[in-house]
């Protein structure tokens, strides 16, 4: 199945490019089912980061009981600390269930979506990114 690129505008108070408006970024939408009908989240697919991690309002909101999964401290780019807790969890991609351990973390900071990682994810399927097609591909590995 395939995924359109997601462009984001550019903060241009903080960017070398003068000419850059936006920017491309493989962010896909998820589904999880809830008691409440279905819930989608935005999701980065991230071959750099180790795990899924999501906020843990997601979390909360599937009902979880957040801070009683595995804890796990982890850093991100800036090499600040910080922690998830994972959970077995199920979601939809693209209408296809997928089950994976994903961390919620309090720590994120406000992006706007959670990041699909390599265990949980990038194990689970053959990912095809084309940057210049604004593209990614998924098939089930």
């Amino acid at each position: 199945m395939n995924f359109p690129y997601r462009k984001f505008l550019v903060d241009l108070t903080n960017c070398p490019f003068p000419e850059k408006k936006s920017s491309l970024r493989p962010v896909i939408r998820i589904d999880f089912d809830t008691t409440n009908g279905t819930m989608g989240y935005l999701v980065l697919i991230d071959s750099g980061a180790d795990y899924c991690i999501f906020h843990a309002d997601i979390g909360e909101a599937l009902g979880l009981k957040v801070t009683e999964g595995k804890a796990l401290v982890f850093s991100g780019i800036p090499g600040q600390k910080q922690k998830a807790y994972f959970h077995k969890i199920a979601f939809k991609i693209g209408g296809i269930e997928h089950c994976c351990w994903a961390g919620f973390s309090y720590d994120l900071d406000a992006m706007n979506y959670g990041i699909l990682g390599q265990d949980g994810f990038f194990d689970k399927w053959s990912i095809k990114f084309e940057y210049k097609k604004e593209n990614v591909e998924l098939k089930q590995a």
